[in-house]
């Protein structure tokens, strides 16, 4: 009954997208409108396609001319997509791609909503949306400023490793030269700025809290954890690790690091350390900190040597 109901909402929401368009009179707003580029003649009316996560549909609106430069009003008022794919579909796909595969997202939007994407229409609406990516957070920093700040500002960077698509993976040859390896990944460096309140611990109870998260004592005293505030991700595959860097840099360059040090949290990476103390080397009140996440890895190898894992010996 509860997936037959969502079915009749996704119809619904058909027909309610449908009468919403109806209701915008095609975009007619006269035989001419005034525009900054001058007066515009309504035309002819044409039909756009229109993805929505209910369906596909025609928006038909009246096209506008200013000598040989033709528009549709109604395009600018709604907002309405370059593309067929709707805004909002396009990033319900973008979320599912950025978490599993695409033909993942594929089968997931036509179980659960009817749409019929295929891969390469969910490559085409990330590829497109990634363009506005610079854009997008240039903008977002204009126009927001922190409601207050936090006591510590953090920068941290990290290596990975992406998965080639097929195109890519096909350049790969048969055989390597000398010293080459048969690489089907390439190397992105991912970036993280983000602030945070101070929450202080003692080293065993940082220890504990790690070894036994689930016990009542390794809570800090208020039960919320400090949590991260005004955060920028800048990740790519094809920018250097110093541009990745400076970009970075210039989030924070701007702060003042007088009585609280800038805190850097890296692995053990020892060309990313030697990168960050040149990009960040006009700050000079800066606090480098080693992930132990990252060296928790090699300490468990080490404990489970004579210990089994999962025991109370290899925990301890």
């Amino acid at each position: 009954m509860e997936a037959s109901i969502f079915n009749q909402l996704i119809k619904l929401g058909f027909i309610l997208m449908q009468l919403y368009f109806a209701s915008q009179n095609k975009g007619n707003y006269g035989k001419t409108i005034e525009t900054a580029q001058g007066i515009a003649r309504r035309g002819r009316t044409s039909e756009k396609s229109y993805f929505s996560i209910f369906g596909k549909m025609k928006v038909t609106r009246y096209l506008y001319h200013i000598g040989d430069v033709s528009f549709a009003p109604l395009d600018i008022v709604l907002n309405l997509p370059v593309r067929c794919y709707s805004y909002f579909l396009s990033e319900f796909a973008n979320l599912l791609n950025i978490n599993g595969a695409y033909e993942n997202a594929s089968g997931f939007l036509k179980k659960f909503f009817g749409a019929k994407l295929s891969i390469s229409a969910l490559e085409t609406i990330s590829g497109e949306s990634s363009v506005r990516y610079e854009n997008y957070y240039d903008l977002k920093n204009r126009l927001t400023k922190p409601e207050k700040e936090e006591d510590y500002t953090v920068v941290g960077f990290d290596g990975k490793g992406v998965p080639m698509i097929k195109a890519e993976a096909a350049k790969i040859v048969a055989r390597q030269g000398k010293e080459e390896k048969k690489q089907k990944k390439k190397k992105a460096l991912v970036g993280v700025k983000y602030d945070v309140n101070a929450n202080v611990r003692t080293a065993e109870e940082v220890a504990g809290n790690l070894v036994y998260p689930d016990k009542k004592e390794n809570k800090n005293k208020t039960g919320k954890p400090a949590k991260a505030q005004n955060i920028r991700y800048i990740a790519s595959i094809e920018k250097p690790k110093r541009k990745v860097m400076e970009e970075i840099h210039e989030e924070v360059k701007d702060k003042s690091f007088s009585d609280k040090p800038l805190v850097c949290v890296m692995d053990g990476a020892l060309h990313l350390w030697t990168l960050l103390r040149d990009v960040f080397k006009d700050i000079k009140n800066k606090v480098f900190v080693l992930d132990i996440i990252h060296v928790l890895e090699y300490i468990w190898i080490i404990a489970h040597i004579k210990h089994k894992e999962g025991s109370d010996g290899g925990k301890k």
